[in-house]
């Protein structure tokens, strides 16, 4: 079975690069989801959310340089091994402030903080300004999606904004050159070459559940147009002056879809975030796994919550 084959890649994987990992499947209160949560390392605790199309076994090259900590990466809906779920237009937020609730409340965290990456990151984003407070600090890998003004959707992403065409699209049998050729498509930069194999069939083994193909094609067709987003997905002046979580954005400077310069403007309209340009793409982890988690670190640390 496919689950099979998703769980025989990871733990290649985590054999190869050596990391201790426990697997929780957590119900969630408010949105009736079954999420899966690896475990990684020991420590405080902090919620780790990753990009469309990913699954939490994306984040072994940046926890394999993070220790101290113990890090909670979550499986979202429709990713991974996690339930699937419905995502409707105009519904997307609500949404995922609940499911960022019922994360906090299943993981019994009153507070935390956050680490993120694109499509997490915008989540953490709309969440921290729903509900200030359960974010404590909050790190963002990349644009956050399509939370910022002057996003543009593009390859490979666009085709999956179409519906039907995104769910077969997702569906098709890749084979690992293909699928690394898109997924460097998708991320920029060079980090993609360095990929393990065992990463990359775990991803895109995830990517061909029928359950995840049509959450993510409904939830792209949902957040976004075929070349923009809908206007509901980004953050206004006023949303982005509510995330007063002291944040790091940690940013390519060859990101594909907006330059860091493209998003200072929404930056500096939070009370109390920062911009660390980085040389590389979409996925600075991928680039330079130990600069991305001393970074991480380090914010952490000078937001109260140093290494354990």
């Amino acid at each position: 079975m496919l689950e099979d084959k998703i769980r025989r890649a990871e733990a290649s994987l985590f054999e190869a690069a050596r990391l201790d990992v426990d697997t929780t499947m957590v119900d969630l209160r408010r949105t009736g989801l079954r999420v899966r949560v690896l475990g990684f390392g020991n420590g405080r605790p902090v919620l780790v959310l990753h990009g469309v199309t990913q699954s939490a076994a994306v984040w072994t090259p940046l926890v394999s340089e993070l220790a101290g900590y113990r890090l909670l990466a979550v499986d979202l809906p429709g990713h991974g091994l996690s339930d699937p779920a419905a995502y409707r237009r105009g519904e997307v937020r609500s949404h995922t402030v609940e499911l960022i609730d019922d994360l906090f409340e299943a993981l019994g965290l009153e507070t935390a903080p956050v680490v993120a990456h694109s499509l997490g990151g915008m989540f953490a984003l709309w969440h921290a300004a729903a509900r200030p407070g359960p974010t404590a600090s909050l790190v963002v890998l990349g644009d956050p999606a399509v939370a910022f003004p002057g996003v543009r959707v593009r390859m490979p992403l666009s085709p999956m904004t179409v519906p039907v065409l995104g769910s077969l699209m997702l569906r098709s049998p890749n084979p690992r050159s293909m699928y690394r050729r898109l997924l460097a498509q998708g991320l920029g930069g060079h980090g993609v070459e360095a990929v393990p194999v065992e990463l990359l069939d775990a991803l895109r083994l995830a990517a061909r559940r029928p359950g995840n193909a049509r959450t993510v094609a409904a939830l792209m067709h949902a957040i976004n147009g075929f070349r923009r987003p809908r206007p509901e997905s980004t953050m206004s002046p006023d949303e982005l002056g509510r995330v007063v979580a002291p944040t790091l954005f940690v940013w390519g400077t060859d990101d594909p879809y907006l330059s860091p310069e493209g998003g200072r403007p929404s930056i500096d309209r939070m009370p109390s975030a920062g911009l660390l340009e980085v040389a590389g793409g979409h996925a600075p982890w991928l680039e330079d796994a130990a600069g991305t988690a001393k970074a991480v670190a380090r914010h952490l640390g000078d937001t109260g919550f140093p290494p354990g």
